[in-house]
């Protein structure tokens, strides 16, 4: 018989012990990837301010709209003649939504 044990499926393998320098560096990383995280948390963070202050957010105007740069109805959306032009060589008829799909209530 030999010496030697081979790790069967359950059994526990003895942890690796690490040099200094290997923990030392393995610390470094851990610093660099948590300021990373913190870097990208304060962005979220400050664009979601940035955000909510230019919202109106009465009568569910909706988080991603603002309706101070227009005059809009008092339903939210804008007048038709407020709408942005179309793209040179586009139609009303090519800008349409096809039939069926026509908002509810939208004039005809």
């Amino acid at each position: 018989m030999t010496d030697s044990k081979e790790p069967y499926e359950g059994e526990f393998i003895p942890a690796a012990h690490l040099t200094p320098e290997a923990v030392a560096a393995r610390k470094k990383r851990n610093l660099w990837l948590g300021l990373a995280l913190l870097g990208f948390v304060v962005l979220v963070a400050i664009t979601t301010m940035i955000r909510l202050a230019n919202a109106n957010l009465s009568e569910g105007a909706g988080f991603y709209y603002s309706n101070s740069g227009g005059s809009a109805r008092e339903d939210g959306r804008m007048p038709i003649d407020d709408q942005p032009a179309l793209p040179p060589g586009m139609t009303q008829d090519q800008a349409a939504p096809p039939p069926g799909l026509e908002p509810e209530g939208a004039p005809e």
